[in-house]
């Protein structure tokens, strides 16, 4: 009885020709490959929560009030009538990158600027990403700035985050997973919010400051991404509010 000779397995070398067997294999398990990368990428973002609703409205010019206290913030004249009685909207400022507003752009505080940056939506925090200040005449018609006001003395839990990529696309832009790069933006003078959710879900965000009003920054750092008990003063000042507090009462939970 004569044997058949041994089948020889296939072997690719990448300047020979493909293996039959090879290029076979290939043809189904690239398209497959393909439809899992893209079944994926429409179903997580529905499964978990590591992905955030913020997002860059691109660069723009706006003009309002400069204030650098408690933190770097623009206020800008609401037009028409909202049925609040709020007259301007604050938007929490920092720089371009892991820092704060320039010295120099702050020495602009108290008066009517020409402000050109990069806004970031999330929920109903809008923060501007600091390009340019420039100052300029108050418009005649200018109203005056809402009044500050004390809402009295809450106790609140909830999570210290930076204000430039929490409420940009940073995913997920808080907790453990992100605070290496909170304390990064925090330390270089990114204002800090606090972030307090109810049973709800619904959000509150807190700017933060000390019993006199000032930035709390560098006093904060080992209690960023976590969470937080804090017992304080809470003023509204126009649709911000301000939660004022000794940073060494902080607690963590």
């Amino acid at each position: 009885m004569t044997q058949n000779p041994r089948k020889k397995d296939e072997f690719y070398v990448n300047y020979g020709k493909m293996p039959s067997g090879f290029l076979r294999h290939l043809l189904w398990f690239i398209p497959l490959l393909a439809a899992i990368a893209i079944a994926l990428a429409l179903l997580l973002p529905g499964i978990h929560d590591h992905f955030n609703e913020g997002r860059f409205a691109g660069r723009s010019e706006t003009e309002g009030i400069l204030l650098a206290e408690p933190v770097p913030h623009l206020l800008v004249p609401r037009s028409g009538e909202t049925g609040t009685g709020v007259k301007y909207s604050r938007y929490i400022l920092m720089d371009t990158d892991k820092s704060g507003v320039d010295e120099s752009d702050l020495e602009k505080a108290g008066q009517w600027v020409s402000l050109a940056g990069i806004t970031i939506h999330r929920d109903s925090l809008t923060v501007i990403a600091t390009q340019s200040v420039e100052a300029i005449d108050t418009p005649e018609n200018a109203p005056t700035p809402d009044r500050e006001r004390s809402l009295g003395e809450f106790t609140l839990v909830g999570e210290i985050l930076d204000s430039k990529c929490y409420p940009g696309v940073m995913k997920r832009g808080r907790t453990a997973i992100h605070r290496s790069c909170a304390i990064r933006c925090i330390s270089g003078g990114v204002p800090p919010i606090f972030l307090v959710e109810n049973e709800a879900g619904e959000k509150m965000y807190f700017v933060l400051s000390d019993r006199s009003g000032k930035a709390v920054n560098d006093r904060i750092l080992d209690k960023v991404a976590n969470e937080v008990r804090i017992t304080g003063e809470v003023i509204q000042a126009g649709d911000m509010f301000i939660l004022k507090a000794d940073p060494d009462s902080y607690e963590l939970v």
